[in-house]
């Protein structure tokens, strides 16, 4: 059953470069964003990398840290967050086992490569100019999006899992979170 906000978010053990990364650890500290990315080539998921990037410093300012996790290696995932200069931590899910644990899930063609979609694809090139590739095995590509802010409980406080490959919620929005939850913890 998908997380949906109080829900406990599941213990995750991803891949950095330095080794395993258990998300606890990052949102004992203060709220965490954990954004699940479809792959390297998405121009949805690059534009999104680049808004999220653009409000690192208001994450922040909120007492919240940012992650990004893909569906490959620990060092692939880190070369390409470093290419684009992506502010916060890009980790690796090669197995996709955390996708899995929080069940964000695969879409089917039409939620994917369809003509709604197609169209979609063309606009985000054009206006945020990240061009993506489709050189990705299919696999891959049909893997969707999905975004979460967990509290320092290690209960979700926001969920958002796509529809269609170009569905990422609103920076305003996860940000919208994040700075309640601050705000209740400072007057609670």
């Amino acid at each position: 059953m998908p997380l949906a906000p109080g829900d406990p978010f599941p213990q995750l053990k991803v891949e950095s470069v330095d080794g395993r990364v258990e998300l606890r650890d990052r949102w004992r500290e203060g709220p965490l964003v954990v954004m699940f990315m479809r792959h390297f080539g998405c121009a949805f998921c690059r534009e999104h990398l680049i808004r999220m990037g653009k409000a690192v410093g208001d994450f922040e300012a909120a007492g919240a840290q940012v992650v990004a996790i893909f569906q490959y290696s620990a060092e692939a995932t880190r070369d390409f967050c470093a290419s684009r200069k992506v502010p916060f931590d890009c980790l690796g899910d090669p197995k996709r086992e955390a996708y899995q644990q929080v069940e964000v899930g695969k879409g089917t063609r039409e939620q994917v490569l369809g003509r709604a979609i197609a169209g979609k694809y063309l606009k985000t090139i054009l206006r945020s100019r990240v061009v993506g590739s489709v050189n990705a095995p299919v696999d891959e590509m049909l893997q969707l999006p999905g975004t979460f802010v967990v509290g320092t409980d290690g209960r979700v406080l926001f969920s958002h899992y796509a529809v269609n490959s170009a569905d990422n919620p609103p920076v305003t929005d996860v940000l919208s979170v994040v700075r309640k939850n601050a705000s209740s913890r400072s007057t609670g």
